[in-house]
């Protein structure tokens, strides 16, 4: 086998992992619910979009709206804790979770504007 030939080996791999981890997401939640509450403390997590309807592909990610008393400003935060919690919670690489970190004001934004169907992780 070539290096080409490896290479796309270890995408379709990594895709097909990355399908399972959707396919199961919430077995990977409580380690999120954790990283979470280890970071921001008082914290309330929801799942939203495709996982919650039945209609994602293996190109879906996992929407987790993440509520916290102050949410950062500044994208380099952002990014900053995002990794934070993929470390925390052992995420691999690959992982589809798409973390939305908000405080109140954000979180009535998702409700009214975008009307998106939550369910809380407890």
């Amino acid at each position: 086998m070539n290096s080409k030939e490896e290479l796309i080996d270890s995408m379709i791999e990594r895709g097909r992992k990355r399908y399972l981890m959707i396919k199961n997401y919430h077995l990977y939640l409580p380690a999120i619910k954790e990283a979470c509450e280890s970071i921001f403390g008082n914290c309330e997590i929801y799942v939203f979009g495709s996982v919650l309807t039945g209609k994602y592909t293996a190109g879906s990610d996992v929407d987790l709206l993440i509520k916290v008393p102050r949410a950062p400003k500044s994208l380099q935060e952002r990014a900053k804790l995002k990794v934070k919690i993929e470390e925390l919670a052992g995420l691999p690489d690959y992982h589809p979770f798409g973390f939305h970190i908000v405080d109140e004001e954000g979180f009535k934004w998702y409700m009214e504007k975008l009307k998106v169907n939550l369910k809380k992780i407890k």
